[in-house]
């Protein structure tokens, strides 16, 4: 504008021939030419600030594949009363890769610098991070309540919240490229007072919690008992061992006598097969003295296992003769053992347990040491009487009580007898 005048000035300033006009054609001239001046400088002023104002170029957030920070909130309950103490749990992860880290602002999210007007903060809690993968995960815990009238029967919203953050670019080996402030928008959460849901909930089903700390204290007990598993495994295992060597060791020092033991259920149904043999072969040939002899060292066996007394067992080698006056058992199916059991037990021996432990025997058990002990007595009499042959009928009574004795007393001599009688059955 200044320009515009001066050229004006210039225009309408004439040269007069007077001195007066003189002096006035030279002052336009000097305005003309301050003017100029003044305009040029002002030009020179105005495009350095033109130019400061042009914006910088800003760092270009790298495309991560996923959005640089995802945030979510919820409440421990969708309605509360009033004064009633509820949590909010603040949850959001972050990227953090090798080609960018995000980096929120924290410090805004403290439990003494955010607000949650008209909700009244109590307290709160700040669980450590856990980062997995390229995401980290931070966690904030906030102790809300309202206490205002004015609330009852309403929706009270827990105010929007606005997280900032900076994305951190890699451009180097070493060199970091910082962007600009951006900024995270969190949604209001409606919170009913004194009723079931929200009005803008859109459904009623309850959310489970899933709060860091929860998921830390879980794995670490999880580790725990892991850990106990393992220990009590290998103490476990140390005991099995430990019983085992003894066992291994008494099984290495049993004596080869105690290894061939037979049984005397399998003694007595050798009696009962050697003396039901021996009864036909009476029955055709007649009683002799050596036929008394062997049905008398029989009953001594079926005599010596109805008192309870030992049975004497010797093993017998393969081939060899059975001695006089002994009985020839076999027992086993895959391995066979080979003995000859005999007894030396007498009638007077019968009455002597019979009447010594008389109240620890049944009455079957009295009736058949009666039995056995007149039948020894009566066949060492035909024995070593004048004439064996005298007696046949005694003979056959004696040998068919011994058949019947033997029997019972090789039925209680079973294994399920035995295991009765373990578990306190009579």
């Amino acid at each position: 504008m200044s320009g515009i005048l001066g050229g004006l000035r210039v225009a309408n300033c004439r040269p007069r021939a007077t001195g007066t006009g003189l002096q006035v054609f030279l002052v336009c001239v000097l305005v003309a030419t301050g003017g100029g001046a003044a305009r040029a400088q002002h030009e020179e002023h105005r495009s350095p600030a033109s130019g400061a104002r042009r914006p910088k170029p800003e760092a270009r957030i790298p495309d991560l594949g996923w959005e640089p920070i995802r945030c979510w909130r919820q409440a421990s309950s969708g309605a509360v009363s009033i004064g009633e103490t509820f949590t909010v749990v603040l949850t959001c992860a972050v990227y953090e890769g090798d080609n960018a880290q995000v980096v929120p602002d924290e410090s805004r999210l403290g439990v003494a610098a955010i607000q949650m007007a008209p909700f009244e903060i109590l307290g709160g809690t700040h669980p450590p991070d856990v980062r997995r993968g390229t995401r980290r995960f931070f966690q904030y815990d906030y102790q809300l309540r309202i206490i205002s009238p004015d609330a009852i029967g309403q929706d009270i919203n827990i105010p929007p919240l606005t997280i900032s953050y900076r994305v951190h670019s890699r451009v180097g080996a070493a060199a970091t490229l910082e962007g600009r402030d951006l900024s995270y928008l969190m949604p209001m959460m409606p919170i009913k007072v004194l009723s079931l849901v929200p009005a803008e909930a859109t459904d009623i089903r309850d959310a489970s919690e899933a709060r860091l700390a929860a998921v830390e204290t879980l794995r670490f007990r999880s580790n725990v008992f892991q850990v106990m598993a393992l220990t009590f495994g290998a103490l476990a295992a140390v005991m099995v061992v430990l019983a085992l060597i003894p066992l291994a060791r008494s099984t290495a020092t049993v004596a080869a006598s105690e290894r061939d033991r037979i049984p005397d259920r399998a003694i007595l149904a050798e009696t009962v097969r050697a003396l039901s043999q021996l009864q036909s072969q009476a029955v055709r040939d007649g009683w002799s003295s050596d036929a008394a002899g062997r049905a008398l060292a029989l009953t001594r066996i079926v005599a010596a296992a109805a008192i309870e007394q030992p049975i004497s067992v010797k093993p017998l080698a393969n081939g060899a003769a059975t001695p006089d006056g002994r009985l020839r058992v076999a027992h086993g199916a895959i391995r066979k053992i080979v003995g000859t059991a005999s007894s030396a037990v007498t009638a007077d021996e019968v009455n002597r347990v019979r009447r010594a432990r008389g109240s620890t025997f049944s009455t079957t058990r009295q009736q058949q040491l009666e039995t056995l002990e007149a039948g020894l007595s009566s066949m060492t009499a035909v024995l070593y009487g004048r004439d064996a042959s005298r007696a046949p009928g005694t003979c056959d009574d004696v040998v068919r009580q011994a058949i019947a004795a033997a029997q019972e007393v090789g039925a209680e001599r079973s294994w399920f007898n035995r295991l009765r009688r373990g578990s306190g059955g009579r």
